[in-house]
Order: structure tokens, then C-alpha cells, then sequence
């Protein structure tokens, strides 16, 4: 149907104990990855505040939500295009880099993630996707 938005199957991730333990674990793996790149991509950032790992974890706590929030009720281009925009003006707003420098923080915490991707599978033959998922 054109008009449907909402994705009608989001509350059975949640029907068994396996389902909510694996969201959960999920969840911290992803929120801990998040804090620490983009850590070091506010690192790199000459302007940012508030660059210390506390606050990052926080931020990277307000950003999981979100994207937890937005793709558990959408599943489309519309999802991904909140989540940037919301990403970028948390970012913005947090550790004061204004919204082309969160644009570059974001850019740079995903070049990092690659970065790191690629060393892992050079030196041991695994990537953080296969950790992920």
C-alpha cells in the first residue's frame, strides 16, 4: 500500500526472551562502537566541547534511542533521512560544532569505522559486521 509507513511487524521482535536478550545485546554493542568512534572523530575536530567519553556516551545514548525509536515505527528512505538529520542537529547541539561540522564528525566516526573494519579483516579475517549480526 502506498501510504503505509509504519511497519506492522516491530512488536514480535519483542514475543520471546531470546528476541529481547539478542535486541539487548545488540543494542550495547552498537551504542558502545558508536561512543568510542565517534570519540575519536570529535577528537579530531578541533571545535567541539564536551569531548570527553562520558558525554560522547551519553550523546551516542540519545542517538541509539533514536534510531531505535525511528526504525522501530518506520522502515523506509523516510527513517534513514530523520535519523541523519536528527543525528546531525544532536551532534550539533551537544558538542557544539555547528551542522556542517556534526556533518564532518558523523562523516569522519564512519570513515574510522571502515578504517578499523578493514584492519580487522587484513589481521584476523573478521569484521565488527559478522560481530553485529
Amino acid at each position: 500500500m502506498i501510504f503505509q509507513i509504519f511497519k506492522a511487524d516491530w512488536a514480535q521482535t519483542f514475543s520471546t526472551v531470546e528476541g529481547i536478550v539478542g535486541f539487548l545485546i545488540s543494542y550495547l554493542i552498537f551504542l558502545i562502537l558508536m561512543a568510542i568512534f565517534l570519540k575519536l572523530a570529535l577528537n579530531l575536530f578541533s571545535k567541539a566541547k564536551h569531548k570527553e567519553f562520558g558525554q560522547v556516551f551519553v550523546t551516542s545514548l540519545i542517538l541509539t534511542i533514536v534510531f531505535a525509536l525511528t526504525f522501530l515505527f518506520l522502515g523506509s528512505w523516510l527513517a534513514w533521512i530523520i535519523v541523519l538529520i536528527v543525528t546531525w542537529l544532536i551532534i550539533n547541539g551537544r558538542h557544539h560544532t555547528g551542522f556542517l561540522g556534526a556533518i564532518v564528525v558523523t562523516i569522519l566516526a564512519f570513515i574510522l569505522f571502515i578504517i578499523v573494519i578493514i584492519l580487522l579483516i587484513v589481521l584476523f579475517g573478521f569484521t565488527l559486521f559478522v560481530i553485529l549480526f
